[in-house]
């Protein structure tokens, strides 16, 4: 996987365990990604779930 690549998924699950909480609707995985993740990021749900998913190697 490329080190860009890589750099994007570890922003993304920094910003999960920040805003992340688990049983409150309105700190679930679609309200981190559509009020944080989209913003700053710009990427998509389905690759948002892909990259918190994603087992993080040290490169």
């Amino acid at each position: 996987m490329h080190a860009s690549t890589m750099k994007r998924i570890k922003i993304a699950r920094e910003l999960t365990l920040k805003y992340y909480e688990p049983g409150n609707q309105t700190k679930c995985y679609r309200a981190v990604w559509r009020n944080h993740i989209q913003k700053i990021m710009g990427i998509s749900y389905r690759t948002y779930l892909n990259y918190i998913g994603t087992p993080v190697t040290d490169m």
